[in-house]
């Protein structure tokens, strides 16, 4: 990986970082973690894997977060990506998404503020 595209991912995570803090939560940038094969962000129980790219290969990021998600004991890998002069998006795997959207899920989640 070239120097710039480590600056360009670092810088993505701190973008991320950025948009969960507008909305209240307080996230951790993993710092090293390229060097030892770990997540980009936690926010318990979700540790983000972040791509800044052109282009993406959705499977292999969210590989990566499924691998790393049990050493900061998270349980929901999410990939959160942005493309060049794009906005923001999460992917979830649909067995953690779907428990929130059904009927007992819906009644756990808050209204946001």
């Amino acid at each position: 990986m070239s120097a710039s595209q480590r600056r360009k991912g670092a810088a993505g995570e701190r973008e991320w970082c950025a948009e969960l803090a507008k909305h209240g939560i307080t996230a951790k940038r993993e710092l090293g973690q390229a060097r030892d094969s770990g997540g980009d962000v936690v926010v318990a129980p979700f540790l983000f894997e972040v791509k800044r790219h052109a282009r993406f290969s959705i499977y292999e990021h969210m590989e990566q977060a499924i691998a790393a998600a049990p050493q900061y004991g998270c349980r929901v890998p999410v990939v959160a990506l942005r493309g060049d002069d794009k906005g923001w998006l999460v992917v979830l795997r649909a067995e953690d998404f779907l428990p929130w959207v059904s009927p007992a899920g819906q009644a756990k989640l808050e209204p946001p503020q």
